[in-house]
């Protein structure tokens, strides 16, 4: 446990709880650092193989703490812009992570912890969810990457009704556009979530990581470029370990069994 951070292992799964029911699971300061140094120690560990994040009490985060927010309102523009960088370095560290995330949302994740939830890979989420980028509401504009995120999945006003009224949006409308990837009955998501990542887990290590970043790439690449970065994955990885362990499980038509990264 790190402050308020839970973590636990189910298999090759590593489970990672923001538990701090009093506070709905807000997120601060010292939250970012030590979330995102559990993720980069997931990210070398070869035991682990997915990562599954979620929030305790079922509620998956409310976002900023708006008592720390008005702490650092009467600092000087280079401190609170620091804050601002710690939140950054650790949505950062979910990216780079070359191991599949997943978010299991129960509740709601509102500001920054809609943030966290968007920065996964994945997103499985109860049906009486919502996400809110609340930020408005407190005379504050998006971060975390709310508007990267959003931008290359929703339509424009979509995003403006969202970051310009800060009102909660239910999963299922979400969900039908494609930015929610599983929905569950509630109290649910975490189960399901965690049946996705043991799925996940067992898969190819190395071409799961190499498919994060071509997915990341290709939000900003020309057709051209993703076919030579396609070009150079594909034939990397027809001369690995992986590739050599899935065709002959193919063909010998049993389950592969992929070695560890």
């Amino acid at each position: 446990m790190t402050g308020k951070i839970e973590t636990r292992r189910e298999g090759p799964v590593l489970v990672i709880v923001n538990n701090d029911p009093t506070t709905r699971n807000a997120l601060g300061w010292d939250f970012y650092g030590d979330f995102a140094n559990i993720i980069a120690l997931a990210g070398a560990d070869a035991a682990v193989r997915a990562i599954v994040v979620t929030g305790g009490s079922g509620f998956f985060s409310s976002g900023g703490n708006v008592r720390g927010l008005r702490e650092r309102a009467n600092a000087d523009l280079a401190e609170r812009r620091a804050g601002v960088n710690r939140l950054h370095k650790m949505i950062r560290a979910l990216r780079a992570c070359p191991k599949p995330i997943l978010a299991a949302v129960e509740g709601g994740a509102a500001g920054a912890g809609a943030s966290l939830a968007l920065a996964c890979d994945m997103i499985v989420a109860a049906r009486d969810a919502y996400i809110s980028i609340a930020y408005v509401k407190i005379g504050l504009t998006p971060d975390g990457g709310a508007t990267a995120f959003l931008g290359h999945a929703l339509p424009r006003q979509l995003v403006n009704e969202m970051a310009m009224t800060g009102g909660r949006i239910g999963v299922e409308r979400l969900h039908a556009l494609g930015l929610i990837n599983r929905l569950s009955d509630s109290g649910q998501a975490l189960n399901d979530a965690l049946t996705l990542a043991k799925e996940l887990a067992e898969g190819p290590p190395q071409a799961l990581a190499k498919i994060k970043d071509l997915a990341a790439e290709a939000e900003h690449a020309s057709l051209d470029s993703q076919l030579d970065r396609e070009a150079d994955a594909i034939a990397e990885a027809l001369g690995g370990a992986e590739a050599a362990e899935g065709i002959a499980a193919f063909f010998e038509k049993r389950k592969p069994a992929f070695p560890p990264r």
